[in-house]
C-alpha cells in the first residue's frame, strides 16, 4: 500500500469583539470537504462520478458564509469575538477540527461555545434536528426563543459527541450545537445535488444561527458546560457494515424509525 499525503487547509475568518468580553470566542463551523469521485466513503460502489455533496456539506458551507455576511454587516461590533471556520478533512475523521482544537488560533479556555452546521439542506416538515442540546442548560430555551418564530420545529438530541466537527470541541469541554436536517437516499452518492436542496430552509438555519451567535455574544454569562453520556450517530461511514437502512433521527418514539431504505 502506497499512502500519499498532501497538505489541506482549514479556512478561518475572524470578527473581533469589543469591550470587556472581547477576548472570549464563539466558533461557528462547517466542513467543506466531501468524497471527490467516490471510493472510500462513498455509498455508490464502483462509481467514479463526482460526488458534489450539495447537502453534505455545501449546505453547511453556504450557511456559514451567510452567517458571516450577516454578522459582518452589523454596524456595531459584538461584545465577543466570532471565529468562523470552514473545516477540511471531516470525511476522513474530523481531521480539520481536531487540528484546530490541538493548535487553536484563540485559546480554548476562553472559547464559550461552538455551533456546527453539517447537512442542513433538506429541511422537511419544518423539522430541524439539533444535537448537543444537553451540553449547556441554556440551549433549549435559546433554540425555542429564536427558532419558533422562524417556524422551525425541533427534535432535540442531548449528546455532545457525534460524527461531525462539533465533537472535537465538545471533547475540550466546550458546549456545542450541531444542526442537521436528516439523512436521505442521496447521502454520500453522486445524486446529492443542488436541485434537491430546500434553499429557504438553509436560509432559516442561517438566520437561527445568526440570532444564537448574537445572543451568546451579548449575554454576560457564558454557557455552562455539561457532560452528556452517550454518542450520537446520525450518519454512516461507507467503510462500516451497512445493510441499507436510513434512520429517521427526528422521531422521538421508542424503537428504530426508518426514513427509507437504499435501493437493492
Amino acid at each position: 500500500i502506497q499512502r500519499q499525503a498532501t497538505e489541506v487547509k482549514n479556512v478561518i475568518a475572524v470578527l473581533s469583539g469589543e469591550g470587556a468580553l472581547a477576548e472570549e470566542t464563539i466558533v461557528v463551523g462547517a466542513h467543506y470537504d466531501h468524497v471527490g469521485r467516490g471510493g472510500k466513503g462513498s455509498l455508490a460502489p464502483g462509481s467514479n462520478d463526482i460526488h458534489n455533496g450539495a447537502d453534505d456539506n455545501a449546505s453547511g458551507t453556504a450557511c456559514l458564509l451567510e452567517v458571516a455576511r450577516r454578522l459582518a454587516a452589523r454596524k456595531e461590533k459584538l461584545p465577543r469575538r466570532v471565529v468562523l471556520i470552514a473545516f477540511t478533512a471531516e470525511e476522513l475523521g474530523l481531521f480539520g477540527s481536531a487540528r484546530y482544537t490541538k493548535e487553536p488560533v484563540f485559546p480554548l479556555e476562553s472559547t464559550i461555545a461552538m455551533l456546527n452546521m453539517d447537512m442542513v439542506g433538506r429541511l422537511a416538515g419544518e423539522k430541524l434536528i439539533v444535537y448537543g442540546t444537553g451540553t449547556a442548560p441554556v440551549w433549549d430555551g435559546l433554540l425555542k426563543t429564536h427558532g419558533e418564530p422562524l417556524g422551525l420545529q425541533f427534535s432535540f438530541k442531548p449528546e455532545g459527541f457525534g460524527p461531525s466537527d462539533h465533537s472535537s470541541f465538545y471533547a475540550k469541554n466546550i458546549p456545542v450545537l450541531h444542526f442537521f436536517t436528516g439523512n436521505h437516499n442521496d447521502y454520500h452518492r453522486p445524486s446529492d445535488d443542488w436541485d434537491k436542496l430546500n434553499l429557504s430552509g438553509v436560509d432559516r438555519v442561517a438566520e437561527l444561527t445568526e440570532k444564537l451567535v448574537v445572543e451568546l455574544a451579548k449575554t454576560p454569562e457564558r454557557p455552562k458546560y455539561l457532560t452528556v453520556a452517550g454518542t450520537a450517530n446520525p450518519l454512516r461511514d461507507g467503510t462500516r457494515p451497512y445493510f441499507g437502512s436510513l434512520p429517521d433521527f427526528g422521531v422521538e418514539e421508542p424503537g428504530y424509525a426508518l426514513g427509507g431504505v437504499a435501493p437493492g
